[in-house]
């Protein structure tokens, strides 16, 4: 017997003491990478035969399980992971993609919320954006300490409502939406004290998509047109700002060209306001003047604002946002490109979580 190997094992079944060898298996096992070369433990492991239950037993080592991989290679594919598309990772590694999808989705079953790392409270995000197509996944993230919390499948009220009740309530003082009723509606049934604010990007663009559909009805396609009227008064250059007073003055036949315009730059001076009592001045004339328009678009826009008014209003209280989390679909968006697209939800989510995952918290080990 050569020093060092140990002559006896100990039966995982039963747990009895044996020495009998019942046969050897090499194995290769993928461990580590040095100078852009994978480097492969190669080993000869021994079966043992257990006498008093009969059965059969391949012997312990230590660091190694029954994957072709080790725990090191596994940190190293994930880190190349979070950094590049799952193709590029593959080839560079020479693994399989199951092998691949296996690391990634065993990587995002460990990972759960530290919900005393959140911050004693915190302002919750939730948004949605899109997976594939017009499937839709769900977003959320804590804004003030500006994290990605979670991604869920699909944006149904019931997914919204399962994750609140499983956080810490006590946490999340806020919560900021869009104007999407389910999201509301979830909310208030969860966290009942928490204040429900609407994101000031969502209002602003449903305004933009107001004004774009009178503008479609009156002038049709002028992108150009488009353009200018979507911009920011203070923000248009001399070319925009007559380009905007020749298209007023052609079509001064439909006012509600100039109304919509009009009413958008309300919205944006609305959020300049310095105090919640201007604000809610301004909110107030705002609906008025919507309500007495002739344009539908403008009407319905009115009526909106005012089914939304409190929860409008309540951008005053602590000036939250849902910036960040439009950051994040950003670096989704860019995720996704880099990976050509995804087809599997489950490896989608898994990506994403890693991609956000700060690198320390990927174990590496040099054993």
């Amino acid at each position: 017997m050569k020093k060092g190997i140990k002559e006896f094992c100990m039966c995982p079944h039963c747990t009895s003491s044996t020495k009998k060898v019942h046969s050897y298996k090499f194995r290769r096992i993928k461990h580590s990478v040095w100078q852009e070369r994978t480097v492969v433990l190669s080993f000869k492991q021994r079966r043992f035969y257990c006498r008093k239950c009969n059965r059969a037993f391949t012997e312990y080592t230590k660091g190694i399980d029954r994957k072709n991989t080790t725990e090191n290679f596994r940190s190293i594919l994930l880190k190349n992971m979070s950094r590049a598309s799952l193709r590029y990772t593959m080839d560079n590694s020479n693994v399989s993609s199951s092998t691949l999808y296996g690391v990634l989705n065993e990587n995002h079953l460990k990972q759960e919320i530290d919900w005393e790392s959140q911050g004693e409270k915190f302002t919750l995000g939730i948004d949605e954006h899109s997976f594939r197509g017009t499937r839709m996944a769900l977003t959320l993230t804590n804004i003030t300490k500006r994290k990605l919390l979670k991604v869920c499948e699909d944006d149904r009220i019931e997914t919204v409502e399962r994750f609140l009740a499983s956080t810490d309530k006590q946490r999340i003082n806020e919560v900021c939406i869009d104007m999407k009723r389910g999201f509301l509606l979830a909310v208030q049934r969860e966290l009942p004290n928490a204040i429900i604010t609407v994101d000031k990007f969502h209002v602003i663009a449903y305004a933009n998509k107001m004004v774009d559909e009178v503008r479609k009805v009156i002038i049709g396609k002028d992108f150009k047109a488009r353009r200018a009227l979507f911009k920011g008064k203070e923000r248009l250059h001399e070319k925009e700002k007559l380009k905007l007073e020749f298209i007023f003055k052609k079509y001064e036949k439909f006012p509600a060209l100039y109304e919509a315009y009009f009413v958008k730059e309300k919205l944006r001076d609305f959020y300049k306001s310095e105090s919640m009592q201007e604000a809610k001045r301004k909110m107030k004339w705002l609906i008025i003047f919507c309500e007495n328009s002739n344009s539908k678009y403008i009407t319905d826009f009115g009526g909106t604002l005012k089914r939304w008014k409190e929860h409008i209003l309540n951008h005053f209280v602590q000036g939250s946002t849902s910036a960040f989390t439009e950051g994040v679909h950003t670096k989704i968006k860019m995720i996704k490109r880099m990976s050509f697209g995804f087809r599997n939800i489950q490896n989608y989510i898994a990506k994403i979580s890693l991609a956000f995952l700060p690198f320390l918290l990927i174990n590496h080990h040099t054993f």
